[in-house]
């Protein structure tokens, strides 16, 4: 006997819908136990998106008047400035343009070490980053 399905929205795909819902238990898998907790307000502590990017991306540019600044993608073979980054915002949006994809300062550290994510939230609070 099969479980009843929890009701999807109309046009998901099952993969897609299971991938959105198979990380609720995100802090059990962490290297860092369950026992160790980020603090309530660390997405106000994380280092400032001109600082982290300035050391992370190779040539970045100056920011234009919207707070974007090019510079070459970490993720690829590059030699040209294929990568966006939002220094002016707090997230820190990031945007690579060679289709390596985009996020926010939290996912672009999560790739460039791959660590998950409360293990990379904890490098970019210890300023390790």
């Amino acid at each position: 006997m099969r479980a009843p399905e929890t009701k999807r929205p109309r046009g998901s795909s099952r993969g897609a819908f299971e991938k959105r819902h198979s990380g609720k238990n995100w802090q059990a898998q962490s290297s860092l136990g369950s026992e160790r907790k980020l603090p309530a307000n660390w997405r106000d502590r994380l280092p400032a998106p001109a600082h982290y990017y300035g050391a992370q991306v190779a040539k970045l540019g100056r920011p234009n008047i919207t707070g974007w600044a090019q510079g070459v993608c970490p993720f690829h073979d590059d030699s040209n400035a294929s990568l966006s980054v939002h220094i002016a915002d707090a997230r820190g949006g990031w945007r690579c343009f060679a289709g390596c994809g985009g996020g926010d300062l939290v996912g672009f550290h999560i790739r460039l070490t791959g660590r998950p994510f409360k293990d990379a939230v904890a490098d970019l609070l210890r300023g390790s980053a």
